[in-house]
């Protein structure tokens, strides 16, 4: 087993600006003095999932940007006036749609975990950062550090 940290390795900031720069409505992306920024947990816990699973996967990054750009699309849609704008919640809209999309999950199986979580009380460790390292284990594969 393989333990992770907060500290990614030295060589993915460049892989992950890459990726970054190319991403629809880029001027959106939440920004503090030049670096990403998140506001809250659940925002780098997106972000980093569609990253791991990009690099796990290999899908092209296009296939994402696609179904951003989409659920981007149609918020705004929704939403002339941009009242209640979140990047990430277009971000997780997007990354489940593409989750759906190839077959890496279903709906109802998405839908199911979350009404898990929200039934959960607040006080459940999955609302909160864990800052200890933790160890990230891959069903039939091995573990990956980041």
């Amino acid at each position: 087993m393989r333990q992770i940290s907060e500290r990614p390795s030295p060589d993915a900031r460049p892989r992950v600006d890459s990726l970054v720069d190319v991403l629809p409505r880029g001027d959106r992306i939440p920004r503090r003095s030049g670096d990403l920024a998140f506001d809250h947990a659940w925002e780098i816990r997106a972000f980093s999932i569609a990253m791991a699973l990009h690099e796990r996967l290999g899908f092209p990054w296009s296939d994402f940007q696609e179904e951003l750009v989409t659920a981007i699309r149609e918020w705004e849609a929704e939403h002339p006036d941009l009242t209640g704008w979140s990047y990430y919640e277009r971000w997780t809209a997007a990354l489940e749609r593409l989750a759906e999309r190839k077959g890496w999950l279903a709906r109802a199986d998405l839908d199911a975990r979350a009404e898990d979580i929200l039934a959960s009380p607040a006080s459940s460790d999955h609302q909160h950062a864990v800052r200890e390292p933790v160890a990230v284990l891959i069903p039939g594969g091995r573990g990956h550090v980041r």
